[in-house]
This record gives structure tokens, C-alpha cells and sequence, in this order.
């Protein structure tokens, strides 16, 4: 349902805007960067690099998750981060939609593999980055995993 309303405010917008969303070299240069820089934000969890977490990261971030149990800022993540083990596995391909030129929110389905702080945060996910271009460079400004009955 987020989904669909997410979808149907970008159409509206761009409705009255007057123009339309196109697949223009551009276009799709802003989508390569916007998944290179979730992948690298991924690969600095993996690794519990604190620095490069925070470096991929706005410092308003807020992260959102059922396993946290309450909405996370970035030095909250960056504590939590011993509690934190797991391996994903995406079972969609990521889609980006750009919400302003420098906003794009990018969804996929995964699977989680692992714990917090003991206790199983494995299974099928419904992930959320929104992603804002600060200095030329893509950061995630939030995230949000929803648990998704099997």
C-alpha cells in the first residue's frame, strides 16, 4: 500500500510538474550511482566500518527497522553495530524512482540471514532508502526494512 501511494504522489507531482519520468542516459547514469552508493553503504555494514558508514550516510539519518524496535540515528546505528550480524540476499532487483532531482527512493525485496542482539532478524524484507546528492555525492538519508510474512 506504501508502495502504491509512493508511486501514485511521484505520477501527480510529475503531472504537475509537466513533465514525465524518462530513461534518458542521464537518467540512468543518477540510478547506476544511487545503487553504487547503497551497495557501498551495504558493503561498510558488512564490514562494521563505522568511518565509512558514516561518511555514506546524511547526519540526519534515520533508520527504521523491526529489530531495532525504535527509529535509529546514524551514531545510534554505529553503537548498535556489534549487536548487528547478517547477510542479505536480494530476491528483486532494486528500482529507483527519482522524487527531485537530487532525491531518489529506491525499494527491493530481500532476505535476511542473521541476528540483533541474539535474536533472529532473518526472512523476507521490503526495503527503503531514500537517498538525497549532497555535494555531488549520493547519501542515505533513510532506511526502512519491513518484515514481510513469509
Amino acid at each position: 500500500m506504501r508502495t502504491f501511494l509512493a508511486a501514485l504522489c511521484f505520477v501527480t507531482l510529475t503531472v504537475i510538474a509537466g513533465c514525465s519520468p524518462s530513461s534518458s542516459e542521464a537518467d540512468v547514469a543518477t540510478i547506476e550511482a544511487v545503487d553504487n552508493a547503497v551497495a557501498e553503504l551495504d558493503q561498510a555494514f558488512e564490514a562494521q566500518d563505522a568511518a565509512a558508514i558514516k561518511a555514506l550516510m546524511t547526519p540526519d539519518h534515520v533508520s527504521v527497522t523491526h529489530y531495532y524496535g525504535t527509529a535509529q540515528t546514524v551514531d545510534e546505528q554505529i553503537a548498535s553495530l556489534p549487536d548487528l550480524k547478517y547477510e542479505q540476499t536480494n530476491l528483486t532487483e532494486p528500482s529507483v524512482v527519482m522524487l527531485a532531482d537530487d532525491v531518489a527512493m529506491r525499494t527491493l525485496t530481500a532476505k535476511f540471514d542473521g541476528t540483533y542482539k541474539g535474536k533472529s532478524i532473518s526472512g523476507p524484507m521490503f526495503i527503503t532508502s531514500i537517498m538525497a546528492k549532497r555535494d555531488g555525492k549520493w547519501l542515505e538519508q533513510f532506511y526502512q526494512v519491513t518484515h514481510l510474512v513469509p
